[in-house]
């Protein structure tokens, strides 16, 4: 095992500053300067200014003096940095730093001031699927210890952030007038956050912005006279939240913009049977979601979707089926396929139980230092994807699912394969989460369907076909309960560019247990993502006429637009300064999240949510609490 590190030669590098575009942004709504004070951003009153920094050797360096006309260069001791357009995205930006001696570069950063007039909240981001995401309020800056903490945090511990410190990925600000909106548009080597903050109280449209890739655990290795470069960043100001938004999903590096699938409709196994699924239970299943799904869904429609989610397997890495799927997954597939279905199925192609004899046979295919904790199955540890046995045995696995004859695979719990820790070879750890993927689409094939799960957004979109989009719609210790139904509308409304750069699946509508407004209001939720329409409940078990209230209202189309809404208050009123966590609503017994609360759907109707606790009048209409009503 060595170190995890990376060396780039200068000569990758110097064909960039030759060639580089001239420095001037493709939106012509955000004019862009080269100045002696860094890279300047302009729309109307509001105004961006950046220069570049390097975390190299444990310290911050910056220059306050840069200069350049198509490429901007920054002395620092003992080199420089760049910002510059690369030449395969222009129109993005990218930091790029030349060393003279050898160094460790930790991070890259382009930081400055922002005037942003009327500005109250700004997006937060979480790393991966599951971890809270929405608007919160613009406060001060956290202290260096808060962020550090934040930005060390994973698993299961990241994704109840509060989201005080920093948004990953991504981030927009505003609320009363234009909009700002950075994001990474891509990444292959580096984890990358954003933050935006207040400076005075006295002085609200003054802002500070910083757009990082780094600092989360990477150490990349430079030699003398070489360099790295950042993620590219799309960087715009903009007269709404709207065409911000969707100009930065334009601009994200996607399967969907070459192999488009359509969004489709079924039952998933997970959120009732848990992995207690038996092959039974599949069966009877598919029969009854094919009875009340059909009469409602699009006449062009693709085949209904089974999914036979975690529980089929004999464990987490031993991926063959256990004794409750006695005809196997082939049979099964074989004989649904026979009455008009498709077939998925969940696996975690990253993790590997502990107790697995596959960990003691074979410890050098695992990453050195990186573990997850699952609070059920315990102590998993990573497939290091770098060592060429480990990849062709997640290669064989994958191939083998996919001749049972399933051609969707659910892989989840992928954020783990993002770890830093020694590999075999030396890469960070989004570089092992590139191979990672790249192998399992070689593995899969080209029309295998791969609904990522558990995944940070980018780089994930660009080998996947659609991505949840939210944390889990219910949890097996609570079974099926409202507070998590504002918690995934929050995390739709923050994640709608990749919405709009990719299928985002939102999770299934359940219909047990709760209100009838309730079950309505995650319907709803579901059309507001547009990605897949599922159920998930054990249907032999609820009464067939709940099945109406979320179906019902021509829903199941939206369900399968591939188009998500927009909210008409994407900075909602009253965002606050941190973010309410589901399961604490549960557990105290009220509903606090702060989330948009009309949107408007792919087909122009309007809806209306009220996840509080009393009615809510709007345009006339009275929507009850935990409801959501139409208002066009």
């Amino acid at each position: 095992m060595h170190q995890s590190r990376l060396v780039i030669s200068v000569a990758l590098l110097v064909p960039v500053l030759v060639l580089a575009a001239c420095g001037t942004s493709d939106d012509p709504a955000v004019p862009v300067k080269f100045l002696n004070n860094g890279l300047e951003f302009r729309h109307g009153d509001a105004r961006l200014r950046l220069l570049p920094r390097v975390l190299v050797n444990g310290a911050w360096k910056g220059s306050g003096y840069c200069s350049g006309s198509s490429v901007l260069q920054c002395p620092i001791p003992h080199g420089y940095l760049l910002v510059y357009e690369p030449l395969e995205q222009p129109g993005n930006w990218q930091v790029q730093v030349h060393l003279a001696e050898p160094a460790t570069v930790e991070a890259l950063e382009l930081s400055g001031d922002l005037v942003l007039p009327g500005a109250n909240a700004w997006i937060s981001n979480g790393f991966q699927s599951w971890s809270q995401s929405g608007a919160v309020a613009l406060g001060y800056p956290p202290a260096d210890v808060t962020l550090a903490s934040a930005l060390a945090m994973r698993g299961d511990g990241e994704v109840i952030r509060a989201g005080r410190e920093l948004s990953w990925q991504w981030t927009a600000a505003g609320g009363g007038g234009p909009t700002f909106v950075a994001g990474v548009t891509d990444a292959k080597t580096w984890k990358c956050w954003t933050q935006v903050a207040r400076t005075d109280d006295s002085l609200p449209d003054q802002l500070t912005v910083r757009l990082v890739c780094g600092g989360a655990g990477e150490h990349v290795a430079v030699a003398a006279g070489g360099g790295v470069a950042s993620e590219p960043w799309s960087i715009g100001l903009h007269d709404t939240a709207e065409a911000g938004l969707a100009a930065y999903a334009k601009r994200l590096t996607s399967r969907r913009w070459v192999h488009p699938v359509a969004a489709e409709a079924g039952w998933n196994s997970w959120y009732e049977l848990w992995d207690a699924v038996t092959e039974q239970d599949v069966r009877a299943n598919a029969a009854l979601a094919k009875a009340w799904l059909t009469p409602w869904l699009p006449k062009d429609a693709p085949p209904l979707r089974i999914v036979v989610d975690d529980g089929w397997q004999v464990s987490w890495g031993d991926w063959r089926p256990n004794a409750k799927f006695p005809s196997g997954l082939d049979g099964l597939a074989k004989d649904m396929k026979a009455q008009g279905f498709c077939m998925g199925v969940w696996l975690a192609p990253l993790l590997v139980a502990e107790s697995d004899p596959l960990v003691a046979a074979h410890p050098d295919w695992f990453v050195e230092g990186a573990a997850y904790l699952h609070l059920k199955n315990g102590k998993m540890r990573v497939l290091d994807v770098t060592h060429p046995d480990a990849a062709a045995h997640l290669q064989a696995v994958i191939a083998q699912i996919v001749g049972w004859g399933y051609d969707l695979l659910k892989i989840d719990f992928l954020f783990a394969g993002t770890y830093e820790g020694a590999r075999h070879q030396a890469v960070t750890g989004t570089q092992a989460y590139d191979r990672a993927l790249e192998l399992i689409r070689q593995a899969a094939g080209p029309d295998t369907v791969l609904l990522a799960v558990g995944a940070p957004a980018l780089p994930t979109l660009r080998h996947v076909d659609a991505w949840r989009v939210g944390g889990d719609i219910a949890v097996e210790n609570f079974g099926a309960v409202w507070a998590f139904l504002p918690n995934q509308l929050r995390s739709i409304a923050a994640r709608l560019p990749f919405c709009q750069a990719t299928l985002c699946d939102a999770d299934p509508a359940i219909l047990r247990t709760m209100t009838q407004d309730e079950v309505g209001f995650g319907a709803w939720t579901v059309a507001t993502a547009g990605g897949a329409g599922f159920l998930s409940d054990d249907l032999r078990k609820v009464d067939a006429g709940r099945a109406d209230w979320a179906l019902g209202d021509g829903r199941v189309p939206l369900w399968m637009t591939g188009k998500p809404a927009f909210p008409e208050d994407f900075f909602p009123a009253g965002a606050p300064s941190s973010l309410a966590s589901a399961l604490v609503d549960h557990l105290q017994g009220k509903s606090s999240h702060v989330v948009p609360r009309i949107w408007r759907m792919a087909d122009g109707r309007r809806v209306a949510f009220n996840p509080g606790e009393t009615p809510w009048t709007v345009e006339g209409i009275v929507v009850p609490p935990h409801a959501a009503r139409r208002i066009d």
